[in-house]
């Protein structure tokens, strides 16, 4: 059967330790209480989620012939994510991540580039794309190798076999940016930042604001992660707000990957907007309660216990 899903874009493994409050100078060192490797990035970390949701998945992308990508492969089929669109590339490292997380759950990161700008069109089966119920472009402004055109093309194919769409980046987001995706917003169903990399995008002062001029792009709808307040999604037709559930944050690694995967995931089962906010938000919270992008969710079922039993934080759902 061929994938229900197609994850299209940036694969990171990420080396993770907590808690780290200061880099120790000199030779000197510190204790600490876990340290993971993760699979990690904007197709490859909502591969994960999307597989554990319960979804036949694909990860298309780009990663070195080293043992960091042998690390990366492995994890991936762990989860049961089809990895054989996954292209080696020679000469090249592994994109990867080293994240000291802070006891509150930030994540200062260091980051290697590594393969992910090495994929390219050569590298892509169209036969996927045009199988696919939907496709997820996970990062694709920082795939380099697709060209100016390739996302939208890769994004007309799978519109065109009637596949629904969304769009997250990698990067901080910048008005250079935005004008390089903004042919390929008019081909996606939904467009999900969070609300800073958003803001970047567009030079907006608010998340509503930003929102409003990549709608303006031609998005269809739009839905802004904000951490520990929630998200926000608009549209042409109305605006809603969601707060986060009240959780212990543990790393916030891959939460918004997580959101991703359970907002297609609630999108495929034919759920209205509003509730594919809810799973998706859900399946974020899980993230965040363990490290790495890949802890958090077990299954479809416990993600949806998690939705309707786990309190959200206070603030007014609109």
């Amino acid at each position: 059967m061929a994938p229900q899903v197609v994850a299209l874009g940036a694969h990171v493994l990420d080396i993770l330790g907590r808690p780290v409050t200061h880099i120790p100078e000199g030779q000197g060192g510190a204790i600490l209480d876990e340290i993971r490797i993760a699979p990690a990035g904007s197709a490859a970390g909502t591969a994960v989620g999307l597989a554990k949701l319960g979804l036949a998945v694909a990860s298309v992308g780009a990663i070195g012939e080293d043992l960091l990508g042998d690390v990366l492969v492995r994890a991936l089929q762990s989860y049961g994510v089809d990895t054989s669109h996954i292209a080696r590339k020679p000469g090249v490292q592994t994109s990867a991540s080293i994240l000291p997380i802070r006891p509150n759950g930030d994540r200062p990161a260091l980051h290697a580039i590594g393969a992910n700008p090495h994929f390219t069109m050569d590298d892509l089966s169209w036969s996927l794309i045009e199988s696919a119920a939907h496709l997820h472009m996970g990062g694709t402004d920082v795939m380099r190798g697709l060209g100016r055109r390739g996302a939208v093309e890769i994004l007309s194919r799978a519109k065109a076999a009637r596949a629904s769409t969304t769009m997250d980046i990698l990067g901080q987001g910048s008005p250079k940016t935005l004008e390089i995706l903004a042919p390929c917003l008019p081909l996606v169903d939904w467009f999900l930042p969070n609300a800073e990399q958003a803001c970047r995008l567009t030079g907006a002062h608010t998340a509503s604001e930003a929102a409003r001029a990549i709608l303006e792009r031609g998005a269809r709808g739009v839905v802004l992660t904000m951490g520990g307040d929630g998200s926000m999604m608009v549209t042409a037709q109305e605006s809603i707000r969601l707060p986060a559930h009240e959780i212990t944050v543990v790393d916030t690694s891959g939460c918004g990957d997580a959101y991703c995967a359970g907002f297609v995931r609630a999108l495929l089962l034919g759920w209205n907007p509003r509730e594919c906010m809810k799973l998706a938000n859900a399946a974020a919270g899980l993230v965040a309660q363990g490290l790495g992008s890949d802890a958090g969710i077990v299954d479809f079922e416990d993600t949806l216990r998690f939705m309707r039993e786990v309190p959200l934080r206070p603030g007014d759902e609109t």
